[in-house]
């Protein structure tokens, strides 16, 4: 497997950023500008997957709660489509978390959409839950908050306990 270096973002960062989230469907994109706010003012808890060659082969944005520092959330994770499968999305998580714990949060959360079965499948190996804490519903045989981001949109929302 390539040597590859988890590192906090660079500012310069979202412009590689915003054209690896070009390909990673099914996750949506982003205006840049999100993608430059995460790598401007979140960089402490916004990696990139550095390959030897320079390229990103993937990034994760998250960020620390204002409301409770005890909790954590993962906006984005992607992984270039030629480098799943090689473990670069379980260690760009591994390192949020970790960051995460050292800055005292307790739980992480994230949310995916109910017919993104990979993402699923992925977060509930990396020991992600479902929570079930509010109203749910069954989408195709998975559990997911109703109306979560809005009248119709329906979101699975995980979370970890960490630290």
């Amino acid at each position: 497997m390539e040597d590859i270096k988890i590192r906090s973002t660079l500012e310069e960062d979202f412009v590689e950023i915003a054209d690896l989230a070009e390909n990673c469907s099914p996750m949506e994109t982003e205006r840049n500008s999100i993608y430059h706010i995460f790598t401007k003012f979140f960089r402490s808890t916004s990696f990139v997957a550095e390959l030897p060659s320079g390229e990103l082969g993937g990034f994760i944005l998250g960020f620390i709660s204002q409301e409770n520092p005890e909790e954590a959330y993962i906006h984005l994770l992607c992984v270039d489509p030629k480098m799943r499968g090689k473990h670069v999305g379980r260690k760009l998580v591994e390192r949020f978390a970790d960051e995460a714990v050292l800055k005292e949060c307790k739980k992480i959360y994230l949310i995916t959409k109910p017919v993104n079965w990979n993402s699923i499948s992925f977060y509930k190996k990396l020991g992600f839950l479902e929570d079930k804490s509010r109203e749910t519903i069954n989408i195709l045989g998975t559990n997911a908050v109703k109306n979560y981001n809005g009248m119709g949109q329906h979101m699975v929302v995980f979370y970890k306990l960490i630290g």
